[in-house]
């Protein structure tokens, strides 16, 4: 009786961890390197050409898992240890700061804006999701997610690969998981 009572407990306690991880508030994402990387890869986005005034991004970042599968068997070994800091710090939800330097305007928007967009025309509903980037320990490689929006049938989504060459970061092949809609 005193065992079951106890695994009622610690599966009452992990149970409450796990809501109180996912309804936590999203914290600020201030990590300067990431917010290069975005700045590099956001004007590439399809949905950056849509946007006729101002470019949408979602202010919180959405949580993805990215596994050796997602990425050619040599990517997968060279970024074995970004694959796992990836999968750790995307385990929640940040909120993304206005410090991306991109030519374009842009705006953060919540999820629920985005949710609610129309499908047509397409400069109407172009926007951009994002994850936090990963770093390895050396912050020489990065992984990150972007997927865009813009309208109808457009827009696509995939992992970024990248390493820093030279002081600047460069996107390498590698990531097999790119996806069109």
């Amino acid at each position: 009786m005193q065992r079951m009572a106890a695994i009622a407990v610690v599966s009452f306690l992990l149970f409450s961890k796990t809501v109180a991880q996912d309804s936590a508030p999203a914290k600020p994402y201030d990590v300067a390197e990431a917010y290069q990387i975005y700045s590099l890869l956001i004007p590439h986005e399809e949905s950056y050409g849509f946007a006729k005034d101002t470019l949408m991004i979602r202010e919180d970042t959405v949580s993805m898992k990215i596994s050796r599968a997602d990425l050619t068997p040599d990517a997968a070994n060279k970024f074995m240890d970004t694959i796992a800091v990836f999968n750790r710090i995307n385990s929640r939800k940040w909120l993304l700061q206005r410090r991306c330097q991109i030519q374009k305007s842009y705006t953060l928007v919540g999820a629920a804006i985005i949710k609610n967009l129309p499908d047509q025309p397409p400069s109407s509903a172009a926007y951009v999701e994002m994850s936090v980037v990963a770093f390895n320990h050396e912050r020489t490689r990065a992984i990150v997610y972007l997927s865009n929006s813009c309208g109808g049938l457009c827009g696509s989504f995939r992992f970024h690969l990248l390493e820093k060459r030279h002081g600047k970061w460069k996107e390498v092949p590698g990531a097999t998981s790119v996806g069109f809609s």
